[in-house]
């Protein structure tokens, strides 16, 4: 009897083991497979003890086969009168002030355009059987 019980506990405790390892095991490899915040647009820094963060970001990349153009908006918030700017890339660049219009161009140009249908199946004239009018 004493060796039946024994044998239990045993058993219990290696199912308990095995069951510690694959938790463990698979929160190690749920931490590798957790998604990463990126960020584009390099780091602020000010000087001192100042603070600066970066509320909201927006970019528009051109590529034209050899050049890369980025104009990017950034709402920056902190107490830092000056700060420096750091974007990684690839060789020297040019760095210069963008056209602060383009972000309002680019909001038009791209706004959701609303209409009602009152038919379920796709006729002439809706996107994106439109027929050379130029309205897409």
């Amino acid at each position: 009897m004493a060796g039946l019980l024994r044998g239990g506990v045993r058993r219990r405790a290696r199912s308990r083991a095995l069951t510690l390892v694959l938790t463990l095991l698979a929160l190690q490899l749920g931490q590798l497979v957790a998604p990463a915040w990126a960020c584009g647009c390099g780091a602020m820094v000010p000087a001192d003890a100042r603070r600066v963060t970066v509320g909201r970001e927006e970019s528009v990349v051109r590529w034209d086969g050899t050049r890369e153009q980025v104009v990017m908006r950034l709402t920056v918030r902190g107490d830092a009168e000056r700060v420096a700017w750091i974007m990684p890339v690839p060789g020297r660049a040019t760095v210069r002030l963008g056209d602060p219009d383009l972000f309002d161009e680019l909001h038009d140009v791209t706004a959701p355009v609303h209409r009602d249908r009152y038919h379920f199946w796709p006729q002439d004239g809706d996107w994106p059987l439109v027929t050379g009018d130029g309205t897409a």
